[in-house]
């Protein structure tokens, strides 16, 4: 089915629904009728407008927060198999051209899949997407009445929209927002930057803890959006409000596949994918590196004959996996003072995180400003070691492709491509009446 605000979204609503009928059955406390709505297939038949209330909405901005953390999990395996920090170590064609560079708009796994497998990642970070503006827009309609704690819901709901755009920009070579045009990875960008900026300016009105929190979380976003648009300067502005320490972390469990942390799941668990030979050994020897903390599982992967190394970022299906963090915009301090020629200030930032409680590296040195540009790529490779942020990395500095293109895949046949970015499905260029064709 194709993506558009009735189908991949209706469904995804169509899981709120369920939800917000479980939620109200727990509430409730009606066990005997609850058993008979888990069973049947009433949710399909629920009007949705009876469901989006002002007095649900805890739970749609729970559902918000779910399908992005959902979408996130998925996102971070399959962008860092498309990248370089995962290969392929299983003998499932189907998969194979996400690590190979091969993918192609027809491609149903990327552009189809969900959430709670290897490889999906179009329609989830776009029904996410959807699911936090319709939830904004519900929340505008609301008053601070209506909806106890309102400004908070739409702070958060704004960051996780803007979130949801970095991820097509970053991910994609373009997308399309509610049956809108196609728009480029910038004109995503821009999006992105105004759902954070609203979520900054009520959150800076909300105050508190919660509200300090969700601002660092869009200040970061921001930071990040600026950056992919070459805004230097306002993002290290942004960057530098956020606080050291900071942490704001996407939740997983392990009481079902959509809620798990995808990552270990692919890697620690089925071996579907081995980490890089080119992260493998960086946190061994005299210089250890453990902010890469990567084993060889003495083991083969789910395809035997390739060996399986795995991560110990994350250490079971229930661990966090960062959306932001102090750590990322210190890197991006770093990357904007570089860029101005001001090696020294540079430096400084990359030791503040080379040399913290916990990590213990060597101090970095040099007052050359190339070098030093050289070093932060380094730095962010390993920093934010499968955190969402390599394979856009790899386009803003232009990082050659390794295994180069046309070198022979080992696993299915074929050579290595060039892809650096999923190109926009064609589920969605056809069905897309202010796209359509190619």
């Amino acid at each position: 089915m194709p993506y558009t605000r009735t189908n991949n979204a209706g469904a995804a609503r169509a899981r709120h629904r369920w939800a917000a009928a479980a939620a109200l059955c727990v509430a409730l406390g009606a066990a005997g009728g609850c058993n008979e709505i888990l069973k049947s297939e009433a949710p399909a038949l629920i009007e949705e407008s009876t469901l989006q209330q002002s007095g649900n909405a805890p739970v749609i901005v729970a559902g918000v927060v779910a399908d992005f953390e959902c979408a996130f999990a998925s996102y971070v395996a399959t962008m860092g198999t498309l990248a370089d920090e995962f290969s392929d170590s299983q003998a499932n064609a189907a998969i194979w051209d996400i690590d190979r560079r091969t993918n192609f708009p027809s491609s149903a796994l990327y552009a189809t899949g969900g959430c709670g497998g290897f490889g999906g990642v179009y329609t989830p970070v776009s029904a996410a997407r959807y699911q936090a503006d319709n939830a904004l827009s519900l929340l505008d309609g609301w008053t601070d009445a209506e909806v106890p704690g309102r400004q908070s819901f739409v702070t958060r709901t704004a960051a996780y929209a803007g979130y949801s755009l970095i991820l097509l920009g970053e991910g994609f070579c373009s997308s399309a927002v509610d049956l809108g045009p196609e728009l480029s990875p910038a004109q995503v960008f821009t999006q992105a930057e105004a759902r954070f900026t609203r979520a900054i300016t009520i959150a800076t009105a909300v105050g508190g803890a919660t509200g300090d929190s969700l601002r660092y979380l869009a200040l970061v976003g921001r930071a990040r959006a600026r950056l992919n648009q070459a805004k230097y300067a306002e993002a290290a502005a942004d960057a530098a409000l956020v606080p050291t320490g900071f942490v704001f972390n996407a939740r997983y469990s392990s009481a079902s596949g959509r809620s798990e942390n995808r990552v270990f799941r692919v890697n620690n668990a089925n071996g579907t994918v081995t980490v890089d030979q080119t992260f493998r050994g960086l946190n061994a020897g005299a210089t250890a590196d453990s902010r890469v903390a990567v084993v060889d599982a003495g083991r083969g992967g789910s395809f035997p004959q390739i060996r399986l190394y795995s991560q110990e970022k994350y250490t079971s299906l229930n661990a966090s996996i960062p959306i932001a963090t102090w750590r990322e915009a210190r890197l991006i301090q770093a990357e904007a003072a570089a860029r101005a020629g001001n090696a020294a200030a540079a430096v400084g930032f990359i030791n503040a995180l080379r040399t913290r409680t916990g990590v213990a590296l060597p101090a970095y040195a040099s007052s050359d400003a190339a070098a030093v540009r050289t070093q932060i790529v380094e730095e962010r490779r390993r920093e934010l070691f499968i955190e969402s942020h390599r394979l856009y990395d790899t386009i803003r500095f232009n990082i050659a492709l390794n295994p180069a293109p046309g070198t022979p895949f080992p696993n299915g046949g074929g050579t290595y491509g060039e892809n650096k970015c999923l190109a926009l499905p064609d589920i969605e260029r056809l069905n897309n009446p202010n796209i359509g064709g190619r």
